[in-house]
């Protein structure tokens, strides 16, 4: 047998490996004659337990057999050699094992086995998968007469000789071919070690060839150090335990590098070796050398700092301050370390603060001014900044920031700037009167023009004003006589019923426009105070702009613009566009939009619609109307403007509409825009997010009239007013009407009463409403409960229905809305 391997050990250790194998193998062959003379003993002189063994025994398949080959037992190897069951071997032939050709070839000598011969070869099988594997096959008669079989795998030994041979080439491979320094080191009798052999790369590194360095002791090639260090680790290394130290070689021409040791004894036959792995760590070092001493730089740096500076690690969390930091906030560098940075932030800074630190661990340098808090509680004025220190992975690990106190400063520049002040009032008095301050008279011709900017512009918004004024007045007072002049027409006694008729029209139609009026005012009000909200829900613009043309469409016609062509344009999709915004600002801004164009186009057409683009919706309204001046374009959004002068005597209106559709657009997340020639026509534009939503699809209403009387309905409801609605409208159908405000109170009511509904509002005090109809449904889970919502979004309507409502109705509740879910759950 033949092992590469045997190459890298010396003649005499050789020898004695070579010697252990074959002793080795002459074992294993003796076992298995043992084995195989038993097997050929009668069956009949085997004790049950021996007989067990052997055909259970693991390294060979043992197959009994009548005289025609049949297989009557087999043992547990022989289902593995060959891939069958048990069960299927003992319905099997023994030439069921093997191909025809290899019967033709090599035919079963049943005859001569009979006879009474002992018939051993070598020959092929066929597993159950269809594999051929080679075995060694002894057949014998039994003193019973039956046969006995025994196959031996060949296939394994030929892998385990190739395996071990590719062992071998791969250790050898890896051995030469490694990075690290590799040195099998050979202890004599007196653990004494010496070089045996070394890879290529310590042979390169120390500069030795094989025969050169074989023979070496560890003084040789490593400082006496690294000797010491050997004896002293020698009890562990004995113990079989691999240690690992510093030291450094010597090359062969007596120069040294530094080196970290790995090292273990290893046995190999009866010999035992010290195998090490050194690595040169001569750039480690520098660079570690060069690390401290940056280290050193900035730390002499740092305590130097003429200012205050902290180091805060990711989370914050100050862990070092240099002296000009203790001496600037009167702390000890003991009483700040491993405090939280908002220790010595102003508060009214914290947001700032929260909003920069994130940048900073992104590795983005910040800088701001802001207040820091001393010891004793008082304010200093600084201006921070903050460097994120990345690790060798690019990471941030720490944060090292400056701050520099400019209190003094502030207050200088703030007593700079009022003797500034002060300097060019007497400059703008004595400015005729002294040349040396010609360069503040400049300064002041400047200021002076710009007071004169300012001062036209002021001139320019009170015009608007006064002109909003005048037209306020004009504009309310107009439908406010209209109110009041045919209300007054309406007491007349004599008045006809088409009179009446056409009386009240005109005062419902006065009445929407004063509100429309003052709706406007409330919204500028609103929008000034920050109050102006913005409520998103699912809305389906599809069916809104439908809405919008119905209206519109009456509304021109009731106009008397009958020649006026009222186009609307939408994507043509078999879907509808439902997107989250908020509905009522939404149809604001498209009404005051189509609306504006209506009045201001007496002939041609009117075409609205959207598009979407991206991630937007874009809403248009364009008309032929009058159009708007060029020069007004970049005015025309502003407040009390209007695109032409004296417009609003003409066709009507505050000049406010516009102002408000802008913030509208602006709060819903977009913007909008105007494309316009006079006396052409107007392109307005205006877009919001593109944000999908779905809408809960309501149950169909049942056609029947409503009855009420004798059913019970509880009301809870915390409003006055929104209670006193409800029972308005009920009113006239009678039912029986109990009230309370409270989920607890409803929860209460309901043990003691039968309702026949219940209308649960959400936003109760304490408990809400979803609580309470959850804790109803428990105990009686029949009652039909409706949600009565302030919002219509989707996840509060999902919450409600997860809680057990039977249905839900939003805010504002008009009459037909709430008679019509009553009808689909009470009936006679």
């Amino acid at each position: 047998m033949h092992f590469p391997v045997m190459k890298l050990f010396s003649n005499k250790t050789k020898k004695k490996l070579i010697a252990e194998i074959e002793k080795l193998e002459q074992k294993n062959n003796e076992l298995r004659k043992q084995l195989q003379t038993t097997f050929f003993s009668p069956i009949k002189d085997l004790s049950q337990d021996d007989y067990e063994l052997l055909i259970n025994e693991e390294t060979d398949a043992v197959f009994k057999g009548n005289k025609k080959g049949d297989f009557i037992l087999v043992n547990n190897y022989a289902s593995k050699l060959t891939g069958y069951s048990e069960d299927e071997l003992l319905g099997m032939n023994i030439s069921n094992l093997f191909k025809s050709k290899i019967l033709n070839q090599q035919p079963l000598r049943f005859d001569l086995v009979l006879e009474g011969q002992s018939i051993k070869n070598k020959r092929h099988i066929t597993k159950k998968n269809g594999e051929t594997i080679l075995i060694e096959m002894t057949s014998k008669k039994l003193s019973d007469g039956s046969l006995i079989c025994i196959m031996q795998d060949l296939s394994r030994e030929d892998i385990l000789q190739k395996s071990l041979s590719e062992s071998e080439e791969r250790f050898k491979e890896i051995f030469n071919n490694a990075a690290d320094f590799m040195i099998l080191f050979k202890l004599n009798k007196k653990n004494q070690p010496t070089v045996n052999i070394a890879n290529n790369a310590a042979l390169t590194a120390l500069n030795y060839k094989i025969e050169e360095l074989k023979g070496k002791k560890v003084s040789d090639i490593f400082i006496n150090e690294t000797e010491s260090e050997y004896f002293k680790f020698s009890v562990k290394l004995m113990q079989g335990k691999r240690v690992s130290f510093k030291s450094a070689h010597i090359k062969k021409d007596g120069s040294i590098f530094p080196v970290e040791i790995s090292a273990k004894i290893i046995k190999i036959g009866n010999e035992k070796y010290v195998h090490t792995v050194s690595r040169d760590i001569s750039e480690r070092l520098k660079a570690e050398e060069k690390i401290k001493k940056s280290e050193e730089k900035y730390r002499l740096l740092f305590e130097l700092l003429p200012y205050g500076g902290e180091i805060v690690d990711t989370k914050g969390i100050i862990t070092d301050i240099s002296p000009g930091t203790a001496k600037m906030l009167n702390y000890t560098k003991e009483e700040l370390v491993g405090k939280h940075l908002s220790a010595i932030i102003h508060p009214e800074d914290m947001l700032q603060y929260k909003k920069k630190f994130p940048l900073l661990l992104q590795g983005k340098i910040q800088s701001a001014e802001i207040k820091m808090l001393k010891k004793d509680g008082s304010e200093i004025i600084v201006i921070r900044a903050g460097q994120p220190i990345k690790n060798h992975k690019g990471k941030v690990e720490f944060i090292l920031t400056l701050s520099v106190d400019i209190t003094d400063r502030k207050k200088a520049e703030e007593e700079l700037l009022a003797k500034n002040k002060e300097i060019e009032a007497q400059n703008e008095e004595y400015a005729a009167l002294n040349e040396e301050l010609s360069e503040s008279g400049r300064k002041l011709t400047g200021l002076n023009e710009e007071l004169l900017i300012a001062k036209e512009k002021a001139e320019e918004s009170n015009r608007l004003k006064s002109a909003f004024v005048s037209n306020m007045s004009h504009e309310i007072r107009t439908p406010m006589n209209g109110i009041l002049g045919f209300t007054q027409l309406l007491a007349n006694p004599n008045i006809s019923e088409e009179k009446t008729e056409e009386y009240i029209k005109i005062i419902v139609n006065s009445g929407n426009h004063l509100l429309n009026i003052i709706n406007d005012i409330i919204d500028i009000s609103k929008l000034d105070a920050g109050e102006f909200k913005i409520l998103k829900a699912p809305v389906n613009i599809t069916n809104l702009l439908k809405e919008q043309y119905t209206f519109f469409y009456s509304y021109k016609t009731g106009k008397q613009k009958h020649h006026l062509e009222l186009i609307l344009n939408i994507p043509k999709t078999k879907k509808e566009t439902i997107v989250y915004t908020d509905e009522t600002r939404l149809k604001q801004v498209l009404s005051n939009l189509i609306n504006n164009a209506v009045k201001f186009t007496e002939n041609g057409k009117i075409e609205f619609g959207f598009t979407i683009e991206q991630s937007n919706v874009i809403f248009f309204v364009k008309d032929t109307g009058i159009g708007i001046p060029k020069e007004k374009l970049s005015d025309i959004f502003e407040r009390f403007n209007q695109a032409v002068v004296n417009t609003e005597k003409l066709y009507g209106g505050t000049g406010l509409g516009l102002s408000i559709s802008k913030a509208c657009t602006q709060l819903l997340g977009g913007k909008i825009w105007v494309e316009s020639v006079l006396n052409k026509g107007s392109e307005f534009y205006f877009s919001i997010p593109y944000k999908k939503a779905t809408v809960f699809k309501q149950k169909p209403l049942i056609n029947t009239n409503l009855h009420l009387e004798g059913k019970k309905l509880l009301i809870v409801e915390d409003d006055p007013l929104n209670f006193a609605y409800f029972v308005e409208i009920l009113d006239e159908f009678k039912p029986e009407i109990h009230h309370v405000n409270t989920a607890v109170k409803a929860i209460e009511i309901v043990k003691d009463i039968d309702f026949d509904l219940i209308l649960m509002d959400i936003q109760l005090p304490g408990k809400d409403g979803n609580f309470a109809t959850g804790e109803i449904k428990k105990l009686f889970p029949d009652i039909p409960i409706v949600v009565q919502s302030a919002y219509a979004f989707e996840n509060e309507i999902q919450i409600s229905y997860d809680a057990g409502c039977d249905d839900y109705i939003t805010k504002p509740i008009k009459k037909d809305e709430l008679i019509n879910v009553l009808k689909k759950y009470i009936q006679e």
